[in-house]
């Protein structure tokens, strides 16, 4: 191998070890902004792999709801969504269903979301816990106001 050869190979080597670093050290952030504003409301460092769940009460049924999402790179990975009875929109054909404590608990759904979006409302009680630990308690954000949650590699 001639010295220009061993050099390009090397250089080449080198960039690609610290693209690789470079990329790998970014944070992953959750982020709940207005929707309207764009305002950001919190930032939160998460990992990869952590679990965040979103809770409230259905402002139709009166039952509390329940998603659990996975924190990706660059997007939320729908676990699994929990509710007590069936109703318009309630999703029946994705995952595995059982019941338990009263509730009907769909598993291993799998889908993924570049973003969520709601209405907050303090009446249905919205809540995000990551890991167990609340986060985003029902009155950390305003009433009325369109939210958005999304995860951002920085």
């Amino acid at each position: 191998m001639s010295g220009r050869t061993l050099l390009a190979t090397i250089i080449v080597i080198a960039g690609t070890i610290t693209t690789s670093f470079f990329q790998s050290s970014q944070e992953v952030y959750l982020v709940v902004a207005d929707a309207r504003t764009g305002e950001t409301l919190l930032e939160s460092p998460m990992k990869t792999g952590e679990e965040l769940t979103i809770s409230w009460i259905h402002s139709v049924e009166k039952t509390p709801w329940n998603e659990t999402y996975q924190i990706q790179e660059d997007n939320l990975l729908l676990k699994s969504t929990s509710f007590q009875s069936y109703g318009a929109g309630v999703p029946h054909q994705s995952g595995d269903a059982k019941t338990e404590n009263g509730m009907i608990i769909y598993e291993n759904i799998d889908e993924h979301f570049d973003e969520l979006s709601w209405i907050h409302s303090h009446d249905a009680k919205h809540e995000i816990t990551v890991n167990d630990e609340t986060l985003v308690a029902v009155e950390d954000l305003p009433h009325h106001e369109s939210i958005r949650l999304f995860v951002e590699k920085r």
